[in-house]
This record gives C-alpha cells, structure tokens and sequence, in this order.
C-alpha cells in the first residue's frame, strides 16, 4: 500500500479534530464571558486570582506558543510566563482559586489543541522546528 493510500482518511481525521478543537475552543470562550460578564456585574462576587504553573505536554515552540495564546484569548486568563525545560506555562486566572481544577481545565484544553496541531498517525510535519529551534 502506498503512502498515499491512507491520505484521504488522514484529512477527514484531522479536519474532525479540528473541527472538535473549535467548537470546544467556542463553548470555552462564550462560558468565560459569562463568568467575567457576571463579575463585571457583581464585582468580587466569586474573584479569586491567582497565577498557576501549568505544566504542559507540548512538544514544539509552536504547540507552545498555540497554547499560550488559546489562555490569553480566553477572558479571565492570561499567560504570565512560558517555561522551557519543562514545557510549563504560569497562567493568572481571575477564578483559579483551586489550582488543582485549574489546571485540569488548562490540561484539557491543550489536549484538544495538540489533537488539532499534530497530525494523525504520529507522523511529525515535514519541516517542522523542534523545541529547541532546529529542524527534525
């Protein structure tokens, strides 16, 4: 079987994890505006801040940089710091009062954008940079 033979059923895989990323990215993002609206209305209601190590299973500067940018798109959140060694990101929620959950959320997040970025069957983007700049 050729290379090629499984290429049909790849784009149909990866355009559904993209399409899960964006309707899950969607519901995220029209919840935050609910929680900061709510707070914009009743201030200190339910504000607890905090900054938060995320640790990440991002691979690339791009996965990184991707997932940065999905927590400070999202209100109430914003990334502070990005860490290399570990992939780690310090992320300020205005509702993180249990890191804990915090961090589940952020987890679950980033496994829906990995499930986008990566391409299916493991195989890595041809000329894609690795963490530390270089190609694979």
């Amino acid at each position: 079987m050729s290379p090629r033979a499984g290429l049909p059923r790849r784009v149909v895989w990866r355009t559904g994890r993209i399409l899960r990323f964006a309707g899950f990215f969607t519901v995220r993002l029209v919840q935050a505006n609910l929680v900061v609206a709510r707070e914009i209305l009743t201030p200190g209601h339910a504000l607890c801040p905090a900054i938060v190590r995320v640790p990440l299973r991002a691979g690339t500067d791009t996965e990184v940089a991707a997932m940065a940018l999905a927590v400070s798109l999202t209100p109430g959140t914003l990334t502070v710091g990005v860490h290399r060694d570990p992939p780690a990101l310090s992320v300020h929620g205005m509702h993180a009062g249990d890191a804990e959950t915090f961090r589940r959320q952020l987890a679950e997040l980033e496994g829906y954008l990995l499930a986008a970025l990566r391409p299916v069957g493991g195989a890595h983007p041809i000329g894609g940079a690795n963490r530390n700049g270089g190609e694979r």
